[in-house]
């Protein structure tokens, strides 16, 4: 598995380089959204590393104090990422253009705290714990204004609770991984094929249905699947009707 800094600097340069063209930089938000809502740990790694490069201290203490806590939850908590690096390998991999091959010193730090800490590593760890310290004690970044799709997307993801406070299912969260997973020829397919078992088992309710609102709701939604573009938004909207119609 890759550092967590690779998958934080892509997604960054992915938003960063869409945010020109809205339409683009939105469908590009919304996939990162729903990785995220997908998993927690996923939330929680972009959350911290954002945090720790934009933190500040005033003393020394403070700051090491802070450093020590974050990366000794990220250790605790790295391997869990096993479960979620396909969705952001393909998220990538789908933008590959979009993404630069710049560095970021914060999140090389971090990486090399939490990734690399063997014992024959003591010393560059120590050496990056000084440099996450100090960097920390420098002048405080202006939050005035937020232009940077990095900055915005660190606002998201802090936030990300308070817009996105549903838990999903274990079934719903199967769902969407899967979904995010598609290509376009597997979600043609499976979106025609979903839809069709849909229609399909709203057809049974029906003919057995003797309550006439039901009938007309069901009538209703017929149409409106019938009328849906393949898009992996719509994939899941009739995949959820299906779970809840079994």
């Amino acid at each position: 598995m890759k550092n967590f800094g690779y998958y934080k600097n892509n997604i960054d340069s992915i938003l960063e380089n869409s945010f020109t063209n809205s339409d683009k930089f939105k469908r590009n938000l919304s996939v990162v959204m729903g990785a995220m809502k997908y998993s927690k740990i996923l939330r929680e790694f972009f959350t911290l590393y954002n945090e720790i490069e934009n933190k500040h201290f005033e003393n020394k203490d403070d700051s090491r104090n802070y450093i020590n806590e974050a990366v000794d939850f990220l250790k605790s908590n790295k391997h869990k990422l096993n479960k979620v690096t396909p969705i952001l390998n393909k998220i990538i991999l789908d933008r590959k253009d979009l993404c630069t091959k710049e560095t970021n010193k914060v999140y090389e730090n971090i990486d090399n705290i939490v990734f690399n800490n063997s014992i024959t590593n003591l010393e560059t760890i120590s050496e990056s714990k000084n440099f996450l310290t100090e960097n920390t004690l420098q002048t405080k970044k202006s939050t005035t204004k937020i232009k940077n799709p990095k900055i915005l997307s660190h606002v998201l993801s802090k936030n990300y609770g308070e817009a996105y406070n549903e838990s999903l299912t274990e079934n719903e969260q199967t769902i969407l991984k899967n979904t995010l997973l598609m290509n376009e020829d597997s979600l043609s397919s499976e979106f025609s094929n979903v839809k069709e078992i849909t229609l399909n088992k709203i057809n049974d309710i029906l003919k057995e249905s003797k309550d006439d609102s039901l009938s007309a709701k069901l009538v209703e939604v017929k149409n409106e699947i019938r009328g849906l573009n393949i898009t992996k938004k719509s994939y899941i909207r009739v995949r959820s009707l299906l779970e809840d119609l079994n």
